[in-house]
């Protein structure tokens, strides 16, 4: 099997960078190309599962991923379709330079083909991925939905609150920050997010012991208790930078 992970990856920057640009002509192209195929998006959701899946017996998660690397090295003549349609999605996006992914770059080690030269790599791959597998994920819920540290293709790109935003007119210096918090790693994001809100807090905190406005306490209240239940994605970036902002 080819190397999806970096399809995948290369995918989601390249709906990023249409997104950002506004070129929906662009995006209905990709999407419609890969609902029509099954077996990518069979594949695209177990890339996004394994993401937050959790085994908590190291010998199961052992044997999960050997299972795995059976499934990967099947015959490429099982492969045969996926790997065109890949090959043409890949010709599709273009040249998209894409961050490093250890989870799928140890996935994409085990769907290679055995050899003596890649022996080492794909125990070295095994031995992350039962690591990855056998680390609790956070997983926050809310009152409206449960949002876990990956963030779907729909959620990051198309769908949710993003939609509603690009459908109000925005400035360039807008338009600019929003393809920047589209564009940030989710390591910088959960670092800037988790930043952002302490200092909200903080600042909410001193304007509730300074208030003597009960009305006022209260809704200064029910922001930190938002802030304190938002978890990290793209879009609740962007509101605590103009939560932020709006109380300065």
């Amino acid at each position: 099997m080819m190397k999806f992970g970096a399809i995948k990856t290369k995918l989601l920057n390249k709906l990023t960078e249409s997104y950002a640009s506004e070129n929906k002509a662009e995006i209905k192209n990709i999407l419609t190309t890969i609902k029509e195929n099954k077996d990518f998006k069979e594949m695209y959701l177990f890339y996004e599962e394994i993401e937050n899946k959790y085994i908590e017996d190291k010998e199961i998660a052992k044997l999960y991923v050997e299972g795995l690397s059976t499934y990967f090295g099947q015959p490429i003549g099982n492969w045969g379709d996926l790997n065109l349609f890949c090959k043409s999605l890949e010709n599709k996006l273009g040249d998209i330079i894409i961050e490093n992914n250890d989870l799928y770059e140890s996935l994409d080690i085990l769907s290679e083909k055995d050899t003596l030269s890649n022996i080492e790599k794909k125990v070295i791959a095994k031995q992350k991925l039962v690591k990855h597998l056998t680390t609790k994920k956070q997983i926050k819920e809310s009152k409206e939905t449960t949002i876990v540290p990956n963030e779907t293709l729909l959620n990051a790109v198309l769908a949710n609150n993003f939609n509603v935003l690009y459908n109000q007119t925005l400035s360039e210096s807008e338009k600019e920050e929003l393809k920047n918090i589209l564009s940030i790693s989710h390591d910088e994001l959960i670092t800037k997010s988790n930043e952002l809100a302490e200092s909200i807090i903080n600042k909410v905190t001193t304007l509730i012991s300074e208030s003597n406005e009960p009305d006022l306490s209260n809704k200064l209240k029910a922001v930190k208790e938002e802030v304190t239940q938002m978890y990290p994605t793209r879009y609740n970036y962007y509101r605590l930078n103009e939560l932020k902002n709006g109380l300065n």
